[in-house]
């Protein structure tokens, strides 16, 4: 990415922007809403935002990790979560421990193996509400051929979330689209590794 373009970070579900922050050089953005033309770096949901945004609007790029063209499962997109999981976590939200929930959420980021980092939690509700309901009904399935801008996907081979078939499929349908995997890596490399997301972002 060209080093003078300033960006706009969007985090993951049940995640702060400032999970972005050690990446962030003076200009860019943690958060936010999307705007036209803006150069986007985007994780999980974040980027999921950024794919849906981009089918109607012209952005400058796209830098997105741990993404997918459809979250939940259906017959069209066998690799996704059962939507009565999600269903069942915003019930809980508000019913049990939103902590208890966002805790059982990321332990699932880390591949075996990789250390276990904690990443600044959400605590408004009715984000955390909001990004259950986007995720249930988000798919670009049948419209990323309308993403015209540059795509970059970092996607870890043993991601738990989004399955790496997932990010295969969608970089195959994107007309500029460019797909790095890290076998290794589960669904949070940005945590895991920051030193070579640094270097990856450039």
């Amino acid at each position: 990415m060209h080093p003078e373009r300033s960006r706009t970070f969007l985090p993951g579900w049940g995640v702060t922007a400032e999970v972005w922050h050690p990446f962030a050089r003076p200009g860019d953005r943690l958060g936010g809403e999307i705007e036209p033309g803006t150069h986007v770096v985007g994780w999980s949901l974040g980027a999921m935002r950024a794919l849906d945004f981009a089918t109607r609007n012209e952005l400058g790029s796209l830098t997105l990790v741990a993404t997918t063209d459809q979250f939940v499962r259906s017959h069209l997109h066998l690799q996704g979560w059962p939507a009565r999981v999600l269903v069942r976590m915003r019930k809980r939200l508000f019913e049990e421990s939103a902590q208890a929930v966002l805790e059982e959420f990321v332990s699932q980021l880390f591949a075996p193996g990789e250390p276990i980092v904690a990443p600044p939690l959400e605590d408004d509700l009715t984000e955390l509400e909001k990004g259950l309901v986007f995720l249930e009904h988000y798919s670009v399935l049948g419209n990323s051929a309308a993403i015209r801008c540059p795509v970059r996907l970092l996607h870890g081979g043993a991601d738990s979330i989004c399955p790496l078939e997932s990010a295969q499929a969608l970089a195959h349908v994107l007309p500029q689209a460019e797909l790095t995997v890290w076998p290794e890596a589960g669904h949070a490399p940005l945590l895991t590794q920051p030193d070579r997301i640094r270097a990856w972002l450039g």
